[in-house]
Formats: C-alpha cells, sequence, structure tokens
C-alpha cells in the first residue's frame, strides 16, 4: 500500500512520521521549496525571520514528551520572551509560566526531523486529483504523477475543497467540512526600526482595528536582530485588503506602529506575506481529523483542530494512527 500526503506541514510531517515507522510506504507533496508550511522561517542577511508560527506551545502529554526529544536534540529551544497585552489602556505586562518553543536554527526544524525517514517531493504542485474506486491518481502540470491506494490531504481547508470539488457533490459528509470556512487570512509585515518600540517581546493586541500580534525577532535564538519587529495583522484587516499590494500593506503596518506607540516611529519595511489561509475561525467546530475508508482519504490540519501548532501535530498523527488501526 502506498500513501500520498499533499502538505508537508507540521500535520503532513507527522502524519508521515508514524506511518512510515509503521512501516507504510508513504510520498509527501508539497508546492513549496522547502517544509514547512506556515511553521516557516525565512532566511536574511541579518538571520532568519519567523514570518509565520511565532513559536508554539505544549499542552497534550505527548506533544509535550516530542518537545522534549527535539529539545535534547537541539531542534527547538526555548523563548523566553517578555509578552504585554495592549488594551485600551495600552500595553501592559502579561508574564505567565507557559514554556513556548522555536525550531532551530528556524522554524521548520521539528518538520524536516519529523520527514527525516520520508521520500519527500518538494516543488511538485498536485492541481488534480482523482478516485477511480479504489486508487487515488495525482497530476501535476498535466503530469500523471501516480496511483496511491490511500490519499491524505494536510493542506488548509480552502486547498483540499478546491482538489476535491469533483467528489464534493456526491459526498454529503464531505461538504459539510467546507460549509464554513475554517482558515482566514493573516498579512504578516517585518520592520526594521530605529528606534526602541516597547519594553516587550511579543505583544497582544486584543482591541486593535489592524494588529493581531507583533514580536521582536532579535529576542529569539538565531533570529533578526533586535531591531526587526514582526506584525502580523488581524483577520478582519487581511480579508478587507486580501488584494492589497505589499508596498500599500507595508504603509498601513507603519502608520499602525506610529498609532500605537504614539512615537515619530522611523524605520524600512523588509518583508511582507500574505497568508491567504492562516488564523483559526473560531466558530468552525472541531473535528480532529478526518478519515473515510470508502473514499480511501484522509484529511489532517490545525484547521481540523482548533489552530495552533500543537493541534497540528495532534491531528496528524489522529489521522495516522485511524488509518492503522
Amino acid at each position: 500500500m502506498t500513501i500520498a500526503i499533499i502538505g508537508a506541514g507540521i500535520a503532513g510531517a507527522a502524519c508521515a512520521a508514524v506511518l512510515t515507522e509503521q512501516g507504510q510506504q508513504v510520498v509527501v507533496f508539497d508546492k513549496g521549496r522547502r517544509a514547512g508550511g506556515r511553521m516557516s522561517s525565512k532566511r536574511t542577511e541579518h538571520g532568519y525571520l519567523d514570518l509565520g508560527a511565532q513559536y508554539f506551545t505544549a499542552r497534550d502529554p505527548a506533544f509535550k514528551t516530542q518537545c522534549q526529544q527535539w529539545l535534547s536534540s537541539g531542534i527547538v529551544t526555548h523563548w523566553y520572551g517578555r509578552l504585554a497585552q495592549v488594551t485600551a489602556e495600552g500595553p501592559q505586562a502579561s508574564p505567565d509560566d507557559t514554556l513556548r518553543y522555536i525550531g532551530m536554527p528556524s522554524m521548520q526544524a521539528p518538520v524536516t526531523r519529523l520527514l527525516g525517514n520520508v521520500d519527500v517531493s518538494l516543488g511538485c504542485q498536485i492541481d488534480h486529483i482523482q478516485f477511480d474506486g479504489q486508487h487515488w491518481l495525482l497530476h501535476s502540470n498535466g503530469a500523471f504523477i501516480g496511483r496511491f491506494s490511500k490519499l491524505i490531504l494536510a493542506i488548509p481547508q480552502q486547498q483540499a475543497a478546491a482538489l476535491l470539488n469533483p467528489v464534493l457533490p456526491s459526498n454529503q459528509t464531505l461538504s459539510k467540512l467546507f460549509e464554513l470556512p475554517a482558515l482566514l487570512p493573516c498579512w504578516a509585515v517585518n520592520i526594521q526600526v530605529d528606534q526602541p518600540l516597547w519594553p516587550f517581546d511579543g505583544i497582544f493586541f486584543k482591541q486593535d482595528s489592524q494588529l493581531s500580534w507583533a514580536a521582536r525577532q532579535g529576542s529569539k535564538p538565531g533570529r533578526c536582530n533586535a531591531g526587526h519587529w514582526l506584525l502580523h495583522f488581524t483577520a478582519e484587516f487581511s480579508q478587507q485588503h486580501l488584494e492589497a499590494d505589499g508596498d500599500t500593506i507595508a504603509q498601513h503596518a507603519m502608520q499602525a506602529l506610529k498609532r500605537l506607540t504614539d512615537k515619530t516611529v522611523t524605520g524600512q519595511v523588509s518583508h511582507y506575506h500574505r497568508w491567504r489561509f492562516a488564523q483559526q475561525n473560531p466558530d468552525y467546530p472541531i473535528q480532529g481529523a478526518v478519515h473515510l475508508p470508502e473514499l480511501a482519504l484522509g484529511m489532517a490540519g490545525d484547521w481540523l483542530n482548533g489552530g495552533r501548532v500543537e493541534n497540528a501535530w495532534l491531528s496528524g498523527r489522529q489521522l495516522a494512527q485511524s488509518i492503522l488501526a
């Protein structure tokens, strides 16, 4: 039995690792040049820059064990950032005892480790799939890629819906999964500022109409220097400006910093990235993972399990265990 997994993020990698450990033949496909998905860091002349996931935490016992193994192997390290919340009253320190992790030397390091013994085909975008009743036939750019006895989609909900569109009308179970959007967009902007902004390393904006998060990248081991601040815009703002060009978003970012710090902020926007499917919709019901044996089909990802890196990992493992049962 050969299993195809589309998506080399943390969910697909976790699923592939479990299946491979149990002797299954697995091939992972991803359109990106590197594995990681939203767990990705961009290499710059100043160090790595985290554009997607900023850190991750561990609550589930199994994931705590996994994080300890990664920590012992140097795959992750702790981030002891000084956190704050900004409300109408301004920034307030928000310390806690939560252990936060980042990948080393970049955020995708844990994903790369999970895929160490897996056959991975990067830079391969699967754009057409077909189920013949027993096997899934995969195509990329008009070329036939292969025939697989099982298919796992470990990609964002909207991308999975696009691939499955031919079979959705005839399957009510599948159709219901796509009635409500699970993932909302997020614009990410990095600004190299010329002056200190806040005496904190990570800031949650609870009531702002534009920003949801800011992180001083230099507070993270191996990342860009202290002057680099990574901003995430809210889902609402990102949706409203989804098709805006990067320069326009960069201007909004600079204006937001000036407004929130009440300072004359100077600096340069070095990077921006539009995540079309990133922030979890709190109204989407938690599914865990989806396994449809009659279609030889499975789906995993944070969108099915409440968001967060940990939940994506748990979703991938849950699906693998269901397939192996």
